[in-house]
């Protein structure tokens, strides 16, 4: 009769242990009911991996998203810099000089000739001659340096193939070169218009305006074909803003 009675006790205190672990105690309720040895705590066969209970979790709780900054924004900073400063070249530096020597500078010209280019050098006077050849040295050396270099680095920001880089690369390398050497030979003529200089000088600053033009070109070519290309990653859904 007393063993019955025991066995009866054990079966509902045993009852009334699952009933209580299925409730899910947390560990400071299992160390008061069970004692901190935890003898009776029962086990869990299948532990939940340290990754399933990290994504419980959303991740935006879990780590600060990186802040987005565009990364072409020093090129759009470098370029308003460059075309700024060719503003200021052309339409302020360069027409002081003509209302100086009551003639059009050589290089506002598409082409010119020695006696445009000695009438130029006579009529502008020794003190202004020498402000115009340090121009070349500074204001115009500065200029299609920090033009050409930002052109350049669109084009890498294009991701274009290999092969077309490379002949995009050319036309803005080929102008900063053009545009310098033809400020120095420039130089030259006006010092002696008389000389083979003339010749070379009109020749470079020719070819300054076809290189630049060529560039403007190149411009509408990239823009064109950044446009095409987010409206066909658009029609395909392939946009960040649509796979989010």
């Amino acid at each position: 009769m007393c063993s019955n009675v025991r066995l009866h006790s054990q079966r509902a205190l045993t009852v009334k242990l699952t009933i209580i672990e299925s409730m899910g105690l947390s560990k400071g309720q299992k160390e008061r009911l069970y004692g901190k040895d935890n003898t009776h705590a029962p086990v869990d066969s299948h532990p939940t991996p340290p990754a399933a209970r990290a994504s419980r979790y959303p991740s935006g709780q879990l780590y600060a998203e990186p802040t987005k900054s565009s990364s072409n924004m020093y090129l759009y900073v470098a370029l308003a810099v460059a075309v700024l400063l060719g503003a200021y070249n052309y339409f302020w530096l360069l027409p002081q000089f003509s209302n100086f020597a009551g003639n059009t500078v050589p290089e506002l010209l598409f082409t010119f000739g020695r006696d445009h280019v000695a009438a130029f050098a006579n009529n502008i006077g020794p003190d202004y001659l020498e402000q115009y050849k340090a121009y070349h040295r500074v204001s115009a050396l500065v200029f299609p340096l920090l033009f050409a270099g930002t052109w350049v680095g669109f084009i890498f920001a294009a991701h274009l193939p290999a092969k077309a880089r490379n002949l995009h690369l050319i036309i803005p390398v080929l102008f900063a070169l053009v545009y310098i050497i033809g400020g120095f030979v420039l130089n030259a003529a006006v010092t002696n218009p008389n000389s083979g200089a003339v010749a070379l000088a009109s020749l470079l600053v020719t070819l300054r305006w076809v290189l630049f033009f060529a560039m403007l070109a190149q411009l509408l070519y990239l823009a064109v074909r950044l446009v095409r290309g987010k409206v066909d990653a658009f029609s395909r859904g392939e946009l960040p803003e649509q796979t989010r």
